[in-house]
């Protein structure tokens, strides 16, 4: 269905809105999320991002929850509407489309803790191609238990157990995930057996309250899920 011109003003407009610099970074990824339920379909099609992704991460949940909310297209337009008027855009205004420069750019202030990221192919007009979202909470991987979970080290893994074997293998990080949770997440699956071999507990549930099962098929490893449900 193209999309109405009330729709399509009020997305040219937000696209080089000055309002939108004093905006909730929640406010924001609403917008994305309506924007993405309008022009693309009420639900992502690909696996949510890692992790350690986390503005994708806020994107694809910002996107899904929009569709849990309004499962009509007309009913998620006019709540685009309804955030856009209230940021300035009036729909008895004739609106010019923005050049190609501002187009692509991407027209959010950040804040002082949030960066900003792009999604190529989603375009930036009318909030659909960039949102503000916490940095990773990881730069460089330690060389502890986490760490080798995240980076697929399963020899250095191995070592640090048999070297240390009183070594919790259920412990929580400071975000909350503990090692088979990141190595689920991340596909890493000799990891996942050698934890598993350990006696880690899988039925543990991450701060998204999703277990070790659930995050191997959110990111859509496959062969990781095969292995969890698998008797051991």
């Amino acid at each position: 269905m193209p999309l109405s011109s009330k729709f399509d003003h009020a997305a040219t407009y937000l696209s080089n809105a000055s309002s939108l610099s004093s905006v909730s970074t929640a406010v924001k990824l609403e917008l994305y999320g309506l924007y993405k339920c309008v022009t693309v379909s009420a639900a992502p099609s690909a696996p949510r991002p890692s992790i350690f992704d986390m503005a994708g991460r806020a994107k694809w949940d910002a996107w899904c929850s929009a569709g849990r909310a309004f499962d009509q297209r007309e009913d998620a337009e006019c709540r685009y509407l309804e955030i856009a008027r209230s940021l300035g855009w009036a729909e008895d205004k004739v609106m010019q489309e923005p050049t190609d420069e501002v187009a692509m750019s991407d027209t959010w202030e950040e804040d002082d803790s949030v960066q900003s990221s792009s999604n190529p192919g989603a375009g930036s007009r009318g909030m659909g191609g960039a949102v503000s979202a916490m940095l990773p909470p990881v730069q460089e991987l330690d060389r502890d238990i986490h760490g080798f979970a995240i980076s697929n080290d399963a020899s250095a893994l191995s070592n640090l157990l048999e070297v240390n074997p009183a070594t919790n293998v259920d412990e929580v990080d400071e975000f909350g995930y503990t090692p088979l949770h990141l190595a689920c997440d991340r596909g890493n699956l000799a990891v996942v057996q050698i934890l598993l071999s350990k006696g880690a507990d899988a039925a543990i549930k991450d701060p998204d309250g999703f277990s070790a099962i659930e995050l191997a098929r959110v990111a859509g490893h496959g062969d990781v899920q095969k292995y969890l449900a698998s008797p051991k």
